[in-house]
Parts: structure tokens; C-alpha cells; sequence
């Protein structure tokens, strides 16, 4: 597998409201940093549209539940230094939470 490009630092604008939430969950713990919050908050974004895309959060995850992840490794390392196992483990846990 290539190695990922390395990522150009990109410069996100929010509302002051928005920017004291996120700082405040920083501080709550829920996060390690506002990166970490930031990127957090675009996977949920992209989950959401994923699920838009293919009819609903229920029809994601049987088709995430259907991939066959037998030609590579789950657990090596991919864009952004995260496993496929911990991206479907993410996907899972934000669709379980979007039902709530």
C-alpha cells in the first residue's frame, strides 16, 4: 500500500458560539484538543452524508456490516494513521448514537 500524502494545514473558521462549544467539550475531556474535536465533528458530518447517500443510517451499516475487508489488513494503518477496524468501530458507534 502507497503511504498516504501528507496533509496540507487547513484553516476552519467557526462561530464564536460554535468555537466555545467545541473548546468547552475540549475542556470537559471529551476531546484531547480542538484537532481532535474538529476531526471528530467532519466524521460525524461525513457519516451523516454517507447515510443520505445510501438511503439511511440503517442501509450504511448493513452495507458496512456486508464489506469484506479480505484482501488487506484491518488493523494496518491508513490515511491519517487510523485502521479500517477503528473507522467501522467509529461508524458503528456514531450510527448507534444518531438512534438514540
Amino acid at each position: 500500500m502507497t503511504e498516504p500524502a501528507s496533509p496540507h494545514p487547513v484553516t476552519v473558521q467557526l462561530s464564536a458560539e460554535d468555537a466555545a462549544d467545541l473548546q468547552a467539550r475540549v475542556e470537559r475531556g471529551e476531546f484531547a484538543s480542538l484537532d481532535e474535536g474538529v476531526a471528530a465533528e467532519l466524521a460525524e458530518l461525513n457519516y451523516r452524508r454517507a447515510a443520505e447517500i445510501v438511503g439511511g443510517s440503517e442501509k450504511l451499516e448493513a452495507l458496512l456490516d456486508e464489506l469484506d475487508f479480505d484482501l488487506i489488513d484491518p488493523e494496518e494503518p491508513v490515511a491519517g494513521n487510523i485502521s479500517l477496524s477503528e473507522m467501522l468501530t467509529n461508524l458503528k458507534a456514531q450510527a448507534k448514537a444518531a438512534d438514540e
